[in-house]
């Protein structure tokens, strides 16, 4: 076998800390393509990019870039399983880049740790590893368990897309990668009103009624496209619409048993990995995904 592929991955938080499912069954799905992640233990937090760029936008843009550094430092190509983290990275490796001043500000500080940020370094989220460094074909030779019995709804959320100029994605209003992996693993995609509509959870902090009204109201769109479940790369839009269904539910006022995927699980159920998914389910997942296992033939 040839030499694997390897990214520095950026861990963030939530995943390593509530959700370690998202990367334990991702890492297996990319050893079958040869990919390999390596982390750094100077990595911090990211910061988090809704709330702390109004509270200090230098500290904020400091703290990432540092991170950009310590990735670039290494090397490799980086890559966030968290959007957020994603979102984070790359506005502040981009506003390095295009702003010399603010270049020039950002590295003063980080000489004091023997870092540079040049604002060149890649920054990816796992739908650039997939869509255009692993390729549609690559995934498809491996997809051994079809799930063309199932329907998916893309979440794409927030952060993951916008500003195209960081992000580097396909599309702002109509993104496309998310989908194109779901049809690969064999799945049909589930075209629903809102598509781009957000979670909720931004606004939690501050109006949590409203921020379940918005989660509910993302559901029922979902629901009405008969999806079976919903699959995305964001662990705080996991949260609110898997973890925190049942708020939902009772500001709606109607059951949706909607399961939700990380995009890495839902690979790895069309890989023939299903002991790893149920493997995790009955701690991380509230919403039983056995309806899912039963449609494609797996052990609930």
């Amino acid at each position: 076998m040839s030499k694997p592929r390897t990214y520095t991955y950026f861990p963030g938080c939530m995943i390593p800390y509530r959700l370690p499912h998202f990367e334990l069954t991702t890492r297996e799905v990319l050893k079958k393509f040869n990919v390999e992640l390596e982390t750094s233990p100077d990595h911090s937090c990211c910061p988090e990019p809704t709330t702390f760029t109004g509270v200090d936008f230098e500290a904020w843009v400091t703290i990432a870039a540092r991170n950009v550094a310590v990735s670039e430092a290494t090397g490799n190509e980086t890559v966030a399983l968290c959007s957020g983290c994603f979102h984070t990275l790359s506005v502040a490796n981009h506003l390095v880049h295009e702003d010399a001043e603010l270049k020039k500000r950002v590295n003063r500080r980080l000489k004091k740790s023997g870092l540079e940020i040049t604002g060149e370094h890649p920054i990816k989220n796992f739908l650039h590893v997939l869509r255009n460094d692993i390729g549609l074909e690559a995934i498809e030779k491996q997809v051994i368990n079809p799930l063309s019995s199932l329907k998916i709804a893309p979440h794409y959320g927030c952060h993951l897309v916008r500003p195209l100029e960081a992000t580097n994605m396909d599309d702002a209003e109509n993104p496309q990668w998310m989908d194109d992996i779901i049809r690969a693993t064999g799945a049909e995609v589930a075209e629903y009103e809102g598509k781009m509509a957000c979670c909720g959870a931004p606004i939690m902090p501050s109006d949590e009624d409203k921020a379940f009204t918005l989660t509910a109201s993302k559901l029922k769109h979902i629901k009405a496209s008969g999806a079976d479940a919903i699959t995305l790369v964001c662990p705080t839009c996991y949260t609110q619409m898997e973890t925190q269904q049942a708020k939902a539910v009772a500001k709606a006022g109607t059951e949706f048993n909607l399961p939700v995927l990380y995009l890495g699980e839902l690979l790895a159920l069309s890989m023939g990995m299903t002991d790893l998914v149920t493997k995790y389910q009955r701690r991380y997942h509230r919403v039983s995904i056995a309806p899912l296992l039963e449609k494609i033939g797996g052990a609930s």
